[in-house]
């Protein structure tokens, strides 16, 4: 039975795949620069307990943790590639994920430049 959790440990997306008996949990990180490996890191161990607990309960032979991580300036972690692919989305997404990020940040700035003293 799932446990009583913080909502700031729910990831973003969840995926079955009930044909090859395979969950996914998917979690979306947009940090700074400077923490761009340790927030990787961070999210895979997040969900480390919540991943045994999916494949006990949902009859899952495994489940797998992929971490989205884009630096706020569009850098990507260097295993990026490998967890598309476990997604099952090739190398044309990148540069789409860049942009929304990057577009998202400039809204961020934009909005502050143009705060009222």
């Amino acid at each position: 039975m799932l446990t009583n959790r913080p909502t700031t440990n729910i990831p973003d997306i969840v995926l079955v795949d009930r044909s090859v008996r395979r969950a996914i949990i998917v979690d979306i990180t947009i940090p700074h620069d400077d923490n761009l490996v340790k927030a990787e890191k961070e999210k895979v161990s997040k969900y480390l307990d919540l991943a045994n607990e999916i494949t006990a309960m949902w009859n899952v032979e495994s489940t797998v943790i992929v971490p989205i991580v884009v630096s706020v300036n569009g850098l990507l972690s260097e295993s990026f590639d490998q967890h598309l692919k476990k997604l099952s989305l090739g190398c044309w997404i990148k540069g789409r994920i860049q942009k929304a990020v990057i577009l998202g940040t400039a809204r961020i700035v934009r909005r502050f430049l143009t705060l009222e003293p």
